[in-house]
């Protein structure tokens, strides 16, 4: 039975996005076995983690036009069922090239889901419960991204990654199940009216507003941090710590659920300092835990996963820039608002995990030691985080919510 309840819609996308979580996250902890099975070089697997967040970023303007058009619901199920496709091909997978094309097809199932909850959510609650409502799905999302540490490394560790991941397949198939029966919107009348090429140009317009150039480096920046969550914190606990399967998806449990914590605190912050400030506070504290891993990454094992976890910690505060960013934009143009912003953001992912690679291989060529590697892999990542904040400072005052 299909339902037009909007808090069944937001749950079914709440889903979704924690499923979303799962995969963006899932390769760090297997990292090490994925490099073995599939013979990958430490470049090679910066490529494959890539291929998820460029495929994800390059649909972000045209699911945000396709939403302002036909509402959420619609493409977000035809995306959704690309990656029930490419969640079984990444399983059955016999190298790096096929895993490759799975994960494109990953990252456009997706790509649509957490811009959907918010575009969603924005055209059916009220006002003052919008920034409430989506922290609340950010926080309950987070579950999707510890599924992908300890229980995942035990599952790889006891049965292989390949069939632990063929669960994740079959959730992915109910989470579009659920998508289909409960997110039933459509567009804007006048946005159906546009053709599509106006509708890009509308996108591409956004590019013009300086405001915006105040928060696209931000979104960039929130990679920087997420990256080690998502891919790279998984070979730097085996780099230098030496730590297996298991031990490292405990780890990154923990580095997720201080990512849960976060998402629970930030609502709370926000209230009391609002939008720019807690942003702005929450992404200096995290350049400052990097700027410390850049200078002892081996300095042990605790200090490193408590510093990786504040670092990673500033990706949670992506809510709270859409939500700057949703006031900057007429409602006509919101979807395709979000899309450009997202769009940064993923496209940070993927030059995040992409440049980490290179530094890697680079450090193999020239005979670093596991330190000095992720010393230099730090310092890259914080430098955008810097870069991203000083520039968010400039920001025009978010509108009230």
């Amino acid at each position: 039975m299909l339902s037009n309840d909007p808090l069944r819609g937001i749950r079914a996308l709440t889903f979704a996005f924690a499923l979303s979580q799962f995969f963006r996250t899932c390769l760090a902890v297997i990292a090490p076995e994925l490099q073995h099975d599939l013979g990958l070089s430490p470049a090679g697997f910066g490529s494959l983690s890539s291929c998820f967040f460029l495929a994800f970023a390059v649909a972000q303007v045209p699911v945000g036009v396709a939403f302002d058009r036909y509402g959420v619901g619609a493409p977000t199920r035809l995306l959704m069922l690309i990656g029930v496709a490419a969640s079984v091909l990444f399983v059955i997978a016999p190298g790096g090239a096929t895993a490759m094309v799975a994960q494109a097809g990953l990252g456009l199932a997706c790509a649509p889901v957490f811009m959907g909850l918010m575009h969603y959510a924005s055209e059916q609650l009220p006002v003052h419960r919008y920034v409430t409502v989506i922290s609340r799905a950010n926080a309950i999302s987070m579950i999707g991204a510890l599924f992908a540490t300890a229980p995942l490394g035990w599952a790889a560790h006891r049965f292989g990654w390949r069939p632990a991941l063929s669960v994740a397949a079959v959730c992915m198939l109910l989470a579009c199940i659920g998508v289909w029966r409960n997110v039933r919107d459509e567009g804007h009348a006048d946005a159906r009216e546009e053709s599509t090429l106006t509708l890009l140009h509308g996108s591409a317009r956004l590019l013009t507003l300086p405001a915006m150039w105040t928060l696209i480096p931000l979104c960039v920046a929130l990679a920087a941090g997420t990256t080690f969550r998502n891919a790279w914190g998984g070979p730097y606990l085996a780099d230098v710590f030496g730590l297996d399967a298991g031990s490292r998806g405990l780890m990154l449990g923990l580095v997720s659920l201080g990512g849960f914590a976060t998402a629970l605190l930030l609502p709370l912050l926000v209230r009391r300092k609002g939008i720019k400030t807690t942003i702005l506070g929450w992404a200096l504290m995290s350049f400052s835990c990097g700027a410390l891993l850049s200078y002892g990454p081996d300095a042990g094992l605790l200090p490193g996963v408590l510093l990786l976890t504040l670092l990673a910690t500033v990706g949670m505060v992506h809510p709270l820039v859409m939500a700057h960013g949703r006031g900057m934009v007429p409602k006509s143009l919101r979807g395709r608002g979000l899309g450009v912003l997202n769009t940064f953001v993923f496209l940070g992912s993927a030059a995040t995990s992409w440049a980490f690679g290179l530094i890697a291989d680079a450090s193999q060529r020239n005979g670093w030691d596991a330190a000095g590697t992720y010393s230099w892999i730090f310092l890259c990542a914080t430098g955008v985080v810097l870069v991203g904040a000083l520039i968010y400072a400039l920001s025009p005052k978010p509108a009230p919510y």
